[in-house]
């Protein structure tokens, strides 16, 4: 199970700029401050500045440093692993369900969303996670 996000901003890792583009804006336009890294690298550094992201979502397939290698970085530090993480990537959504909540388990993670994302579809897992301006405290039910 996921902990509670903090009230930071949501932290998009992702390598594609007009996933990049389409996600941040969509997210803005519902009341989300969003920060953005290129590569799994960037990702590590973003996390160790304040505020600290209420929430990740992470592609797997990045340059310089992949999402595995950032899940597995992340999990050094108490306080990052706390982050939750919700993975965006074709491959890890076709995961068989034991493999995938095995993997859930391991890193922290609290959801999976296959590519191409409905905006809306990742906006209400977001909302369900994050105690954001829009959405409702995590844990709580709408």
């Amino acid at each position: 199970m996921a902990a509670q996000a903090s009230s930071g901003p949501l932290l998009i890792v992702e390598d594609d700029t007009d996933i990049v583009e389409a996600l941040q804006t969509y997210l803005e336009l519902h009341g989300h401050t969003v920060r953005v890294a290129h590569n799994g690298r960037e990702a590590i550094e973003q996390l160790t500045l304040p505020p600290r992201p209420a929430l990740i979502v992470l592609d797997m397939a990045l340059p310089v440093m992949d999402g595995h290698r950032v899940l597995t970085t992340r999990k050094t530090s108490e306080a990052l692993a706390q982050v939750p993480v919700i993975i965006l990537s074709a491959g890890m959504a076709a995961m068989n369900p034991r493999d995938r909540a095995v993997y859930a388990s391991t890193y922290n993670v609290a959801a999976f969303l296959k590519k191409p994302v409905d905006p809306r579809q990742l906006l209400e897992v977001i909302e369900r996670l994050s105690p954001g301006p829009a959405g409702p405290q995590a844990g709580t039910t709408p």
